[in-house]
């Protein structure tokens, strides 16, 4: 029978803090064994095993940048057009005669 892990070190082998930790087991994320009071003060303790199953369960291959965009078959609706900041003070200027 393996040794149950306290809630630090079940935090510190998944690399997260106790408190995500917390929230991961309140969310039911993670299975965890009550040591204490029967309902009373549930003092909580977790299998080795059943961390390593929860980081299998999380690993991923793919980029998910890859991974999200590649099965996209929207097409693309923006266009664009090209500015000349110039032009209307040009026209402006281009009615004036020289005064010289």
């Amino acid at each position: 029978m393996q040794r149950l892990l306290t809630p630090a070190e079940a935090s510190t082998l998944l690399a997260i803090s106790p408190k995500h930790l917390r929230w991961l087991t309140d969310a039911g994320q993670l299975p965890w064994v009550n040591i204490g009071l029967d309902g009373r003060r549930p003092t909580r303790r977790y299998r080795q095993e059943d961390l390593l199953q929860f980081i299998e369960r999380r690993s991923k291959n793919a980029c998910r940048y890859i991974e999200n965009t590649a099965n996209q078959n929207t097409t693309t609706t923006s266009s664009f057009t090209v500015v000349d900041f110039q032009a209307p003070r040009a026209r402006a200027t281009s009615g004036r005669r020289n005064g010289s």
